[in-house]
């Protein structure tokens, strides 16, 4: 019994600890989100991505931001049609 209750406080702390490093971790290809500006802000700020700019690039909306985690800059390509991210790039 006393093993078990040791298993599940030990399961609990990990858990608490890891799920705010989970929240800041960037989009990933795939993610829903969003087409219009207010809808993929608060997405991607959501994933830890601080937005600074929307552009189009080849037909993508590329959503500048920093990773609030490291602040290095990223770029996001949303798909315009399905609101899904595309591809993400890293800049030094």
């Amino acid at each position: 019994m006393r093993t078990n209750l040791f298993s599940l406080t030990l399961a609990t702390l990990a858990l608490a600890t890891l799920t705010p490093l989970a929240a800041l971790a960037l989009p990933a290809v795939g993610d829903m989100i969003g087409t219009d500006p207010e809808t993929a802000k608060a997405a991607l700020e959501k994933a830890g991505c601080m937005l600074d700019a929307f552009e189009a690039e080849d037909g993508k909306i590329e959503a500048k931001c920093k990773d609030a985690a490291t602040g290095k800059a990223v770029e996001v390509y949303i798909d315009p049609a399905s609101g899904n991210v595309v591809d993400i790039k890293e800049n030094d």
